[in-house]
């Protein structure tokens, strides 16, 4: 892996910027919610848009490399655990729901980690989890816009979003088990 030239791959650099955008994400939505309320949701949605972007230019520039491999997603958990507290914080998504999120990335992230230093195997995203990164989103966005529709909205939408997240789970763990089985018959 040359990481020094990976790093200034634009798809690369597109996940670093997510990450980043934390920064002021986190001080307009600590600072005063609702008078930041537009600011917040262009910061927001520029971060979504930039998780589409990323791979779609990393694929068609012909730069997919072993580092945006890890950049990404990472930076999909980061923005999303972050996020998630602070509006936890503020009592704008239950602790349930944060408690499931968190603990699920995590669990998904360590054991991506085991796999990569110990079997030199990199599990790619499913297609559910996909999906249930994006409802999660979309349940972070109606929080944050906080109007009174969508957020009881949002009440059908952690239940959709849970079987989203547990099914992705299961595949995840599913084709973790796999490998270090197939593995270990090497």
């Amino acid at each position: 892996m040359n990481t020094s030239k990976e790093i200034f791959y634009i798809s690369n650099l597109i996940s670093l910027l997510r990450i980043f955008l934390l920064i002021p994400v986190s001080y307009l939505l600590l600072s005063d919610f609702t008078a930041q309320n537009t600011l917040i949701i262009i910061l927001v949605l520029c971060m979504y848009l930039s998780d589409l972007l990323d791979g779609y230019l990393a694929r068609k520039l012909g730069q997919v490399s072993e580092l945006g491999k890890i950049i990404d997603p990472l930076a999909d958990k980061i923005s999303v655990i972050v996020i998630s507290l602070i509006l936890l914080y503020l009592d704008k998504i239950p602790l349930w729901f944060v408690s499931v999120v968190v603990i699920r990335d995590l669990l998904i992230f360590s054991f991506g980690i085991y796999l990569d230093k110990k079997k030199d195997i990199r599990l790619m995203s499913n297609y559910p989890g996909k999906i249930a990164v994006f409802s999660i989103g979309v349940i972070i966005l109606f929080a944050v816009i906080n109007n009174s529709y969508l957020l009881k909205l949002n009440y059908y939408l952690y239940f959709v979003s849970l079987i989203l997240i547990f099914y992705s789970s299961y595949l995840y763990f599913k084709r973790f088990k796999k490998s270090l089985d197939y593995n270990n018959e090497l």
